[in-house]
């Protein structure tokens, strides 16, 4: 196990994406993110998808430079085209002006198309949560093809895309972010465990959330406008972000006291069976993401050797660990 500093991790990780071409400031951002999700522990993502995003950049899969434009907008709603480059860029762009109208209107949509992979879902449920908004955001690839293999079921006409919740609550302790890979079972063979198990429930719940996020933010946003075709081959997804400002319910502020006396006292029961502390969505990810960035972030082996190989494959230092 090696560890490393944010700031360290982020300038490296900022180097090798211009190093492929992405302008200084679109990588500070994309490797600003990468590394907020590594102080977070979230091991699937993070610095970790560097190896993905630097072959896409290289091989012209997704542009490196790209330019957002709108492609319609209202009092509550907004659409982008990623111009075929990060998903990042674009879904930041969508988050934060929905987040904007929402402050305006009580509600609001942004949506997204054309662009690659658009990371953790939680990152945009967090920009949320910094204006008190409350949030639901998916992302989806278009062109659903139904599954060839002889052996294929209905679990396998859906692919993993994520889902996110967020929910504000006064300031003081975790927030409430239900980050998730709508697919709770990878592989297959879990499903069929869980099935033969009993538990029915989760696994077709799991199967239409899979379903939810890909027709949502794949088929529906997703879609490229006029049925156009795009020069760039993993500019596939699409992204959905729904804001509610809490005013246009009831009292703002009063739910987010109640929402943090909510969290609070249900963090004080006992954990529960088989895990160390009580913990709700979001609750591990905002500790660890304080303790790391005084601790440095813990990379294991693997990690480490997929950063050094892409500093190799580049020719740039490698990253300078603790």
């Amino acid at each position: 196990m090696t560890r490393i500093l944010a700031d360290t991790l982020r300038s490296w990780s900022t180097q090798a994406l211009v190093t492929t071409g992405v302008p200084t400031d679109d990588a500070a951002q994309i490797a600003g993110y990468l590394v907020d999700v590594d102080l977070r522990g979230i091991k699937t993502h993070g610095t970790r998808q560097l190896r993905r995003y630097v072959g896409e950049f290289q091989q012209q899969q997704v542009n490196p430079s790209p330019t957002q434009s709108v492609l319609r907008e209202t009092d509550n709603s907004i659409r982008y085209d990623g111009d075929g480059g990060a998903g990042y860029l674009v879904a930041t762009l969508a988050c934060d002006r929905a987040c904007e109208k929402a402050k305006e209107v009580g509600l609001a949509v942004g949506s997204t198309c054309h662009h690659g992979h658009v990371g953790s879902a939680g990152i945009y449920a967090r920009r949320a949560l910094t204006h008190g908004l409350i949030s639901w955001g998916m992302a989806g690839g278009r062109n659903w093809r139904k599954p060839e293999a002889a052996e294929a079921t209905v679990w396998d006409a859906m692919m993993s895309p994520p889902m996110c919740f967020g929910v504000p609550s006064a300031a003081g302790g975790p927030p409430l972010v239900l980050d998730m890979n709508a697919n709770q079972f990878h592989p297959r063979e879990q499903a069929d465990e869980a099935l033969a198990a009993g538990f029915h429930r989760s696994v077709f719940g799991s199967l239409g959330m899979r379903f939810i996020s890909t027709l949502l933010a794949g088929a529906l946003c997703g879609t490229l406008e006029d049925d156009r075709q795009s020069t760039w081959e993993k500019a596939t997804r699409g992204f959905l972000f729904i804001v509610l400002d809490p005013d246009l319910v009831g009292d703002a502020e009063a739910f987010r006291t109640t929402a943090r006396s909510i969290l609070d006292q249900s963090l004080s029961l006992k954990p529960m069976a088989g895990t160390d502390e009580a913990a709700l969505p979001g609750t591990m990810e905002w500790r660890r993401e304080s303790e790391r960035q005084q601790t440095g972030i813990p990379l294991p082996d693997d990690h480490r050797d997929q950063l050094l190989q892409i500093a190799a494959e580049l020719s740039i230092a490698p990253p300078a660990w603790l």
